[in-house]
């Protein structure tokens, strides 16, 4: 366990005192992302964080993880590597959202068909186990997509996405940790650290943002440590304490919120007519900050509600079959969409400025 400490406080020191010089280059430099229209933010803020987030994460796995850890993750961490370079490039001059796909699709079948991380077995969803091979690598290079997206998304506010990525692998670091699984352990502890270290000059106000460079290196990591747990959980033996029985609702609980919130503004963009991949302020956290009237207090609000559902998901998972836990939580996000949009006005008018 101290491994993991020192792992992550590795990390966190390393993005804590080299984010400073990495925004202050950013501004000598003028590569600034500049507030106003669809932007929240107001003035110049270098958006490049994610470079440090990566290279604090590297260069602490490099230290505390053994190297056969390392090279068993090879394909993983090409993959990572294609992640980042598109990041860098949109950051500097946006790319396509078109380009984006492709390079997580070929980032997605690295990591799957190279790196043999894909399910092989829907754990009795739906009565479902085993399932052909080209099948389970399609469904996880799905999830791997749309994950990597969700996360990406949900990056609109000063400290959410790395607040609930922080939280996601925290969980993961301690589920790992029991399973006995020491890559894991530490890799989690690596990512969380350099997270943590960011976070303290995310927070509103922002002195600097993760931009596409870190949202998306984050949110790959987090949709294939997610694949990883389903399929250490599925295969435990059934009298392990800390196995949840309710297999895919337990990997699903780390992701489902950004997950419905893409696919809810996806459906909201298509009904107005507009291509789904356009920028727009229709998520739930845009929805909250009207309320909230500041980042700090939607983030927190955002974190709580994330904690609820996920938590609930995992305990309910302990009781009841899979299907029925997934289709819970999937209602009860449905249930706080409806809420929140169609009680937003008075929401402001009674909470606005005052929570």
């Amino acid at each position: 366990m101290s491994t993991f400490f020192y792992a992550c406080i590795t990390a966190l020191l390393c993005s804590f005192l080299l984010m400073p010089l990495l925004a202050r280059f950013l501004h000598r430099k003028q590569i600034l992302d500049e507030g106003g229209h669809r932007r929240i933010h107001k003035g110049f803020v270098p958006s490049m964080g994610g470079i440090i987030i990566c290279l604090a994460f590297l260069f602490a796995m490099l230290l505390w993880i053994p190297i056969e850890g390392i090279v068993g993750r090879r394909f993983e961490l090409a993959a990572i590597a294609l992640m980042f370079f598109a990041g860098v490039r949109d950051d500097m001059d946006p790319l396509r959202p078109l380009y984006k796909l492709l390079v997580q699709i070929v980032a997605a079948i690295i990591v799957v068909l190279a790196g043999d991380l894909y399910i092989n077995s829907l754990y009795g969803l739906f009565g479902i186990y085993e399932i052909p091979e080209f099948l389970g690598c399609a469904l996880s290079i799905l999830f791997i997509i749309f994950v990597t997206n969700a996360f990406n998304l949900i990056d609109g506010i000063d400290g959410l996405a790395a607040s609930i990525s922080i939280m996601a692998f925290a969980f993961l670091s301690f589920w790992f940790y029991l399973a006995g699984n020491e890559t894991e352990t530490l890799r989690m502890a690596c990512i969380m650290g350099s997270l943590i270290g960011f976070l303290y000059y995310n927070w509103q106000p922002a002195s600097i943002f993760m931009g596409d460079t870190g949202s998306l290196v984050v949110g790959f990591l987090l949709s294939t440590s997610a694949l990883s747990f389903i399929s250490a959980n599925g295969n435990l033996p059934e009298d392990v304490s800390y196995k949840f029985p309710a297999v895919f609702s337990a990997g699903m609980a780390l992701v489902l919120l950004p997950l419905f919130d893409t696919i809810r503004i996806f459906i909201l963009r298509i009904k107005q007519g507009k291509s789904p991949f356009r920028p727009d302020k229709q998520h739930l956290h845009h929805t909250l900050l009207h309320v909230m009237c500041t980042h700090a207090r939607t983030v927190r609000i955002m974190l709580m509600g994330y904690v609820l559902i996920a938590g609930g998901i995992l305990i309910a998972g302990k009781f009841y079959k899979d299907w029925i836990v997934l289709t819970g939580g999937i209602i009860i996000c449905i249930i706080i969409d409806l809420l929140l949009t169609r009680n937003i006005g008075r929401l402001v008018r009674k909470y606005g400025g005052k929570m």
